[in-house]
């Protein structure tokens, strides 16, 4: 990382800033710290650690090609010592946790210091391996070869980081796929990952963790909301009341699920449209109406969402964590992607590469759960399921499968 890159990073926390005044700063920052150790004095960052300048003794150098010697003198070199919290940071051993979905493959890792969880890598593949199953009721040859290559990729990057302690989690795909258990051994040989297929309860249990924590950390306190994540091979919905499930369903209503059932050719039609909608209702019609405070929606097609009504031209989880979203914006990203083809659909600012044919059929379910449960807004949170199972491996930290 150097200066411009930090300078981008503050700029993803402190958007109030100018980047131009963010560089500044930066710049700033180093300057002073040069001047003082030009100086002579020891610049310290308390917890962090302590700068000092030392200079080399002179030495004297033979050079054998002309036989002459001659004098080096002493150089000075920047020392850094790290302090006390830093030492126990960099000592910490990573965790990793991998939610394994039907449109998206993720990992997270972390650490635990002082009690506190940091999160500090995020990384996410559109696999695709639930392609094709509404219809073949299997993972395909070719999706099974694309998920077992990205599991491969994890792993010569989670050795990288040395993680030792994991958790693996598979949903919807593997919970219908009827190889799903041939998929499973087939990582093990290749790759030693453990994956566990969780019921939809724990999926709603791990989506609820994350998200209490998301919330947390934006100083959100909310008695009574209601969480959705649209996934693609299902949707969960959960609601929640004092910081405890109230209800939840799991119904088989997700992103590739919707685009397979409907062969959706883009651009769509007014009249597909309403089609579409008239059947998300229809599922929809199932779940208990509540009056809650908040819709608080998570996961791939979220984040997606976001980037979309924000115009991201990179992934960025700050700028995207704790977004709202009002029914009418999103009324009008969902008009302007229906009249776009598939080609047109990669171009559009914010656009995730690899969910182009699945970013329609995404939003109109959130269009639709929004109406379902009367709501003008709604609230992105960046944590969710991969967080909450990072969360509660730590928990069970004594009990850790081991790459």
């Amino acid at each position: 990382m150097n200066k411009r890159d930090l300078a981008k990073k503050l700029s993803y926390r402190f958007a109030d800033i100018e980047k131009e005044d963010l560089e500044y700063i930066v710049d700033l920052f180093f300057e002073i710290i040069k001047k003082e150790l030009k100086k002579g004095n020891r610049v310290e960052f308390r917890d962090f650690g302590v700068f000092t300048l030392k200079k080399s003794k002179g030495i004297m150098f033979y050079n054998p090609k002309n036989k002459q010697n001659y004098y080096i003198k002493g150089k000075y070199r920047i020392l850094f010592k790290p302090g006390k919290e830093l030492k126990q940071r960099l000592n910490t051993p990573f965790l990793a946790s991998l939610d394994l979905g039907t449109q998206t493959f993720r990992f997270c890792i972390g650490k635990v210091v002082n009690g506190d969880v940091n999160f500090l890598m995020r990384e996410r593949e559109n696999v695709r391996l639930g392609e094709g199953l509404s219809r073949e009721g299997i993972i395909s040859s070719e999706a099974f070869k694309r998920g077992l290559e990205c599991l491969k990729m994890f792993k010569e990057k989670l050795s990288r980081y040395e993680v030792k302690n994991y958790k693996a989690i598979g949903t919807e795909v593997f919970r219908k796929a009827r190889n799903a258990e041939e998929f499973i051994d087939k990582v093990r040989k290749e790759t030693g990952f453990e994956i566990s297929i969780i019921s939809p309860e724990e999926e709603a249990s791990l989506t609820l963790k994350g998200i209490s924590f998301g919330l947390e950390e934006l100083g959100i306190n909310i008695n009574k909301f209601v969480i959705a994540d649209v996934g693609g091979g299902s949707t969960e919905i959960i609601c929640v009341e004092n910081n405890k499930k109230k209800w939840w369903k799991s119904i088989e209503l997700g992103a590739v699920v919707l685009k397979e059932l409907f062969n959706l050719r883009y651009p769509l039609n007014s009249k597909l449209m309403q089609s579409l909608k008239d059947y998300i209702r229809k599922i929809l019609s199932s779940i208990p109406v509540d009056n809650s405070q908040e819709l608080v929606i998570t996961g791939g097609t979220a984040s997606l969402l976001g980037a979309l009504d924000l115009k991201l031209k990179d992934y960025v989880p700050e700028k995207l964590h704790g977004h709202g979203v009002t029914k009418d914006r999103l009324e009008k990203l969902i008009k302007k992607l229906a009249n776009f083809d598939l080609e047109r659909l990669r171009r559009v600012k914010g656009m995730e590469e690899g969910r182009e044919d699945i970013a329609l059929p995404g939003l109109l379910i959130y269009s639709e759960i929004m109406e379902h449960f009367k709501k003008d807004s709604l609230v992105i949170n960046e944590y969710g399921i991969l967080e909450g199972t990072l969360l509660s491996l730590i928990e069970g930290y004594n009990n850790l499968p081991k790459l």
